[in-house]
Formats: structure tokens, sequence, C-alpha cells
């Protein structure tokens, strides 16, 4: 089990996580954090990207006319570029 740690939240309702935690669980500036209730409990976690959500990104971006492999990895980076720009705002 992990020690304990305390974040307190500050006068504009923010907080920090602690460096622990974000090298434990590679929490980087524009990590998304997912908010869960778990048996009335806080469950707080870094929300990862899934293949399908890169995958209808570069579908997006690149339509349906055939691709080359360069083309294609260059949509599948802008994607995920895009993705952690937004994720950022």
């Amino acid at each position: 089990m992990m020690v304990a740690a305390t974040s307190r939240v500050t006068a504009q309702n923010q907080i920090s996580v602690p460096a622990e935690v974000r090298r434990r669980f590679g929490i980087r500036p524009g990590t998304m954090l997912e908010w869960h209730e778990v048996d009335g409990e806080l469950l707080v976690r870094p929300r990862r990207v899934t293949l399908e959500e890169v995958r209808r990104e570069m579908r997006a971006m690149v339509g349906r006319r055939k691709r080359s492999l360069s083309e294609l990895n260059e949509a599948r980076g802008a994607a995920v570029l895009e993705k952690y720009r937004r994720a950022r705002r």
C-alpha cells in the first residue's frame, strides 16, 4: 500500500498533486485526471488516451482516401498532439 499523501484545496479550488504521487503514476503537466465516486469514496486516477481515441482522430483527419504510411504517421502524431493540447486548456 502506498504511503498516504495529502493536498490542500486553495481558495481558487485548486490542488497540488504531491511529487511522490506524480512520479509513481506518471502524472505530468497536461495529464487529465478522472474523478470517480466508488462506494462513497473518491477515486482519482490519470486518464490515458486510448488507442480507439487515436484511431478516431486519425480517421477524422485523414478521411477515406488511401494514404501513405508517412501520411498516416504524421496524422497520428498530429492527433495525439491535438488531444494533449485540448487537455491543457
